[in-house]
């Protein structure tokens, strides 16, 4: 859609919002725009708390969840460039936990005596190949397992600093068998909880002090954060959840949610605190080959290798079921790069989305994609738990092509 001065009207997209937060699908959004590196749009709706009326504003700060991972990545590949790491080294290296690393055979098979597992690499970490798996994923045998350790289920580890933070998730990882060979296929995990680990031990450093040095100071990531300060506590938005028979009811205020002070537990899967306008200009930095604002984070052959598809069709069974979930859409026509999806070909259900696009999404129905065939980044911030099986990201792709004549 064109305006008469030829400029993109985005009528729709701010259409689109209001009638999410209307109709009581979401509590409030935003979201900003960038083509050719410039700003382009922004828009907000609805509100960061209902119940005291507080209106989301462009500051506002929402729990990232999943988005965090392709933040990790490119941390890991910061370590890459340095000449510290490479893709290709054995994990066990630099996490010696995982020495005695098994894989699950079957049902019937003792978990505590699995077969010895191929080497583990830093890439598979990177790709969701490398075997681990999630507490809430109690439908396969070793997702039980984790949910029957005390220190996980809950993601408990995260908050009680008797669990030892990342050395003690290391210790537990490591005597916990894999769902899946190394490398062998798609399996959405706590890979970049270890990938937050594996930083941790070639650095020298925390991960949240790396990470701050690395990436978010030279980007001027001021309120990317695993915790909220005092001074900007009132800018945590409230977490919603749907109410059965329709509408939104609270999960966690911001006022007291424990994000209010310092984890103990740095969660490089889910972990980071964010605004629209930070998590814009990582998305602007991956865009534009490793480089923003006159600061180079990655070099572009690393930035390449994050926005590139590593797997093959049959490794990837996994990834459109999940993408329903927590990503949006059909999540057919998908690869996956490092820390996030690429679309390989536009999906069956019409919706433009265009090959090289490198997207991920949150379980607080956060979502962002870079679109490199027309220089575009979206970022959407909001906090619904969990998403909806409709995620607004398939309606916003739509809502925004049709804005730049593109769809």
């Amino acid at each position: 859609m064109r305006s008469e001065t030829g400029r993109a009207d985005f009528g729709e997209v701010a259409a689109l919002l209001d009638e999410l937060v209307d109709s009581q699908q979401l509590p409030g959004a935003n979201v900003v725009i960038h083509r050719s590196g410039q700003e382009i749009f922004y828009h907000q709706s609805g509100f960061s708390d209902i119940a005291n009326g507080t209106p989301i504003a462009r500051d506002s700060m929402f729990r990232l969840f999943s988005m965090t991972k392709p933040v990790i990545a490119a941390a890991t590949m910061v370590l890459i460039d340095d000449g510290a790491l490479s893709l290709d080294d054995a994990v066990v290296d630099h996490i010696p936990e995982f020495a005695g690393l098994g894989v699950y055979a079957d049902k019937a098979s003792d978990a505590t005596r699995p077969s010895p597992a191929h080497i583990l690499t830093v890439k598979h970490l990177l790709t969701h190949t490398a075997g681990f798996s999630y507490w809430f994923q109690s439908g396969n045998p070793v997702g039980a397992l984790y949910a029957a350790d005390p220190g996980i289920n809950q993601d408990r580890w995260r908050y009680d600093p008797l669990f030892g933070g990342l050395d003690g998730l290391a210790r537990v990882l490591g005597e916990l068998p894999l769902v899946a060979q190394p490398g062998t296929r798609w399996h959405y995990s706590m890979s970049f909880e270890v990938a937050g680990i594996l930083i941790e031990r070639v650095s020298g450093q925390r991960l949240d002090d790396f990470l701050r040095r690395r990436v978010f100071d030279p980007l001027k990531m001021d309120d990317t954060v695993f915790w909220v300060e005092p001074g900007k506590s009132h800018r945590l938005a409230s977490l919603y959840r749907p109410k059965e028979g329709g509408g939104l009811e609270l999960a966690e205020s911001g006022a007291d949610s424990p994000r209010l002070k310092p984890v103990p537990g740095l969660a490089g899967g889910g972990g980071l605190i964010s605004t629209v306008d930070d998590y814009g200009r990582f998305a602007e930095m991956l865009l534009r080959k490793g480089e923003f604002g006159g600061a180079r984070i990655l070099s572009a052959q690393s930035a390449h290798a994050i926005l590139s598809n590593h797997l093959l069709p049959d490794q990837l069974e996994e990834l459109p079921e999940l993408a329903k979930w927590g990503l949006g859409g059909a999540g057919d026509g998908m690869g996956f790069g490092l820390g996030g999806a690429v679309v390989l070909r536009p999906p069956a259900n019409g919706v433009p989305a265009f090959p090289g696009e490198y997207s991920w999404g949150g379980g607080c129905s956060t979502t962002f994609w870079i679109d490199p065939k027309h220089d575009l980044s979206v970022v959407f911030m909001t906090q619904r738990f969990p998403p909806a099986a409709d995620m607004p990201r398939d309606l916003l792709h739509s809502a925004v092509y049709n804005a730049l004549g593109l769809a």
